[in-house]
Parts: structure tokens; C-alpha cells; sequence
């Protein structure tokens, strides 16, 4: 079993955990031999449901968002192997663009937009404020550049600064930080060697 983490220009893209190989467990499994692919996939599919729900939590206890914030940008999957079984488990956080500011509890104040990335530590972005953009959601923004002719929204024709969407990390990096990739390594192994004894003590042989 191994974990990886994919980069792009130094930055953190996903993490892969490929569970693949025997799994450990105690019993003389000669009567089953050819029952075992079988047994391993069925341990491999509970595995598929439960480590979104893990990682999602793990990454929760860290950051300040939502659970469905987090749970959309992580997807699980079984990975083949040499036969047309599945071999492993493979997750990854969706590396598209950062989450908006918007999402961390944003708030207007005087001096800025007071935030909470991480739980219990809140910080003010000096200067940026919150916008209603044209797509009609609000986002945490700041002007930046000279100013130029709008050609959309209620300030056509006027000459305004553009607006910058302010975003922080993406799902992708949340799950290559610090040691949660080790973390969940060793959820995985725990979840398929009870999976695989629970498995093998209801089969009868």
C-alpha cells in the first residue's frame, strides 16, 4: 500500500492511495484460494465508501467549510489491477481552482473582509470587500489594475477598476497537507484488514 502525491508546478494536485497486494490477515486460506479476489474486492468496496467520508472529516477538523464544500471536490474509485478485478482504491481532491474566501465564514468589516481558513483563527484581507458579481453570487473581491470601460453589468460605459476574486486552497492540497496522506493510509489498511477477518467469519468453509 502506498500513498502519492501528484504536483504541477510545485503545487499539490492530489493524493492517490493505492491499496494493492495481499491483504494481512491470520488464517489458513487454502480452502478459499479462489473465493479471495472476490473477498479482497468486496473489502475494497467498503473501503470505497467509507475513506471520502474519513478524509472529508479529517480535512474538517483543520479547515472552517462545510461538509458538501468538502465532499464535492473528492472523488474515490476502485483502480484494475492484471485481471479484470479491482486491484485498489484510489482518492483524489479535485484540483480545478481554490475555494472562494466567501466560503470561510466571510464577513464585511471596516478595514476588510474578516475570514476563518483554519478552525479558531480568524484574519482580516485589508482592502477587498464583498461583491455581488454578475453570475449572482457573492465572493470575497479586491480592484486591482487601472482602470477601464465596463462593458457589462449595472456600471456599463463607466470606468471602473476590475475585480479579482479572492480564493484559498483547493480540496487537492488540503489532502496533501501535513500528514493526512499518512493518516489515511493507515485508516485504509485497518478498514480492509477488519473488512477482509469480517468477510472470512461468515463464509462458510
Amino acid at each position: 500500500m502506498a500513498a502519492t502525491v501528484s504536483t504541477h508546478r510545485q503545487r499539490a494536485t492530489g493524493v492517490g492511495f493505492d491499496l494493492q497486494g495481499a491483504l494481512d490477515v491470520q488464517r489458513d486460506l487454502k480452502r478459499i484460494d479462489n473465493r479471495l479476489p472476490w473477498l479482497q474486492e468486496r473489502a475494497m468496496q467498503t473501503l470505497l465508501r467509507r475513506l471520502p467520508v474519513e478524509a472529508r472529516r479529517d480535512i474538517q477538523a483543520e479547515y472552517n467549510l462545510p461538509a458538501a464544500r468538502i465532499r464535492d471536490n473528492l472523488r474515490a474509485s476502485l483502480i484494475g489491477g492484471s485481471t479484470a478485478r479491482a486491484a485498489g482504491v484510489r482518492l483524489v481532491g479535485q484540483w480545478k481552482r481554490g475555494i472562494g474566501l466567501m466560503n470561510y465564514s466571510a464577513r464585511a468589516t471596516r478595514k476588510g473582509v474578516s475570514y476563518s481558513v483554519y478552525r479558531g483563527r480568524r484574519q482580516v484581507a485589508q482592502g477587498t470587500f464583498i461583491a455581488r458579481l454578475l453570475g449572482g453570487n457573492d465572493q470575497v473581491v479586491e480592484r486591482y489594475g487601472p482602470k477601464v470601460a465596463m462593458t457589462k453589468g449595472r456600471y456599463i460605459g463607466h470606468k471602473r477598476q476590475r475585480l479579482e476574486v479572492l480564493y484559498r486552497s483547493t480540496v487537492a492540497q488540503m489532502l496533501a497537507q501535513g500528514r493526512r496522506p499518512e493518516r489515511l493510509l493507515d485508516f485504509s489498511r485497518d478498514v480492509l484488514r477488519s473488512e477482509m477477518r469480517r468477510l472470512l467469519d461468515s463464509y462458510d468453509y
